[in-house]
């Protein structure tokens, strides 16, 4: 009786401690990309590092697949953004038959699919990891790569010879130029913002006073105009949401001042090259060649991606307009990621896109905005909610939807959707407006 209770005892424990083995290598395996993605937080900053981040994902795509699929669990994580940013794909796709040339425009789709995929990746891995900070540990790697960039982009403005009297050296990003280290800082300057606000410790509060500082200063010195409009949009809708009408009409009217005071500047010899609309007038010309096929072409368009343009019109192209003066040039791109949407896919295609942005706002900022039961997760969210902002309006000047600077996009929207989910307590430190409200039931809203 003794060998028979042994041996029973032996099958019950053999099982249970395979499932015990066999749930820490899951944790484990879950574990170590949580620690990519704050790796990818942080390198994204540096874009000659992107080509190595792409394929490190697209390795760890397949291999979550794979897991889940041995799991028998669904890798799926339903998000407002699905339908849209379905639509969009599909359409693009269904357009690429119809484009100048097809085979440029596929291999851009499939860029912007493994941009995507990044989104998703993004959602199963904080889904699945059981650090509950992690959120909270991506964005400040993210904050700590955006003030690394900022280091280096002063340091080396500085050596170059760069000035506050005009733009003739700016501020470049690391491996790249200053529309990068613009948009970079764009993103950045406001969810640096909100730890701020949230931040309960002393140090902590300094330290992101030092950031937020070092980062305005990049972002001043780059001088894009772009860039500095983004924020006044961000400025705008903070106002709009902490204050209400009467504080819009005075961030408007500071913002006015700030135009007003550049325009006497230059009329001193200050900032000349800065007021200068040589770049205006140059956008304002393609944009209008770009409408002008948008009219013929309001379905299908003409081929997705931003070379789609010089591909339709090789008279454009630089090497074409080497014997032009520099003023009757015309950019041979839309410089509008909006524009080149529509130009490329079609008016259908344009809509999709900007139902991903407003499907987006409308998760990490909801109107009326209220702070609710857990202010560090609403500010957090209001925080990616206006880097979402600045990056479309920077959008409207320049095609930076792209490389490194879209996974940080949607690494940031996956991080949204996460801490703003019905399901999700939120870990970052932070108090609420009343310690003594109950907590609501598992499920219940907390933001």
């Amino acid at each position: 009786m003794n060998i028979t209770t042994s041996s029973s005892a032996h099958s019950l424990v053999g099982p249970a401690q395979a499932s015990d083995r066999y749930g820490s290598a899951r944790a484990l395996f879950w574990g170590l990309q949580g620690y990519v993605m704050v790796a990818l937080a942080c390198s994204s900053f540096f874009p000659l590092l992107f080509r190595y981040q792409e394929h490190t994902i697209i390795i760890l795509i397949v291999l979550s697949l794979g897991v889940c699929a041995g799991e028998r669990t669904s890798p799926w994580v339903r998000t407002p953004l699905d339908l849209p940013l379905w639509c969009f794909m599909i359409w693009v796709l269904c357009t690429v038959p119809f484009a100048t040339d097809p085979a440029y425009s596929f291999a851009e789709w499939k860029k912007f699919v493994a941009q995507a995929g990044v989104f998703y990746w993004s959602l199963l891995v904080l889904a699945r990891c059981r650090h509950e900070r992690l959120p909270q540990l991506v964005i400040q790697a993210f904050v700590i790569g955006a003030a690394l960039l900022a280091c280096y982009a002063l340091v080396e403005f500085f050596q170059r010879g760069g000035t506050w009297r005009d733009r003739f050296i700016r501020a470049h990003a690391f491996g790249s130029d200053y529309n990068w280290l613009s948009t970079y800082m764009v993103v950045a300057i406001p969810v640096a913002g909100s730890l701020l606000v949230i931040g309960r410790l002393a140090w902590s509060r300094v330290a992101q006073a030092l950031v937020l500082g070092i980062t305005g200063a990049a972002q001043l010195f780059s001088y894009t105009r772009g860039g500095w409009l983004g924020h006044a949009a961000q400025g705008v809708t903070l106002a709009l949401m902490i204050g209400g009408r009467r504080l819009v009409l005075g961030v408007l009217g500071l913002l006015a001042m700030i135009g007003a005071g550049l325009v006497v500047a230059s009329h001193s010899g200050f900032q000349t090259d800065t007021v200068d609309v040589k770049t205006v007038d140059t956008r304002l010309m393609v944009w209008t060649i770009g409408l002008g096929e948008v009219a013929t072409h309001p379905v299908t368009g003409i081929g997705f991606g931003n070379n789609s343009f010089v591909k339709r019109f090789p008279e454009y192209s630089v090497e074409k307009q080497e014997h032009l003066p520099v003023r009757d040039r015309i950019i041979p791109a839309m410089h509008n990621t909006f524009l080149m949407v529509t130009l490329g896919s079609g008016i259908p295609a344009l809509l999709s896109f900007a139902w991903i942005f407003v499907a987006l706002l409308r998760r990490l900022i909801p109107i009326p905005w209220t702070i609710g039961r857990d202010r560090a997760t609403a500010v957090l969210a209001a925080g990616i909610g206006l880097a979402v902002i600045g990056f479309a309006v920077r959008n409207l000047f320049d095609y930076m939807f792209m490389g490194s600077l879209a996974h940080l996009f949607w690494l940031l929207a996956a991080v949204g959707i996460t801490v703003t989910g019905p399901s999700h307590l939120s870990s970052v430190p932070g108090p609420t407006l009343d310690e003594n409200q109950p907590v609501p039931a598992e499920g219940q809203t907390s933001a």
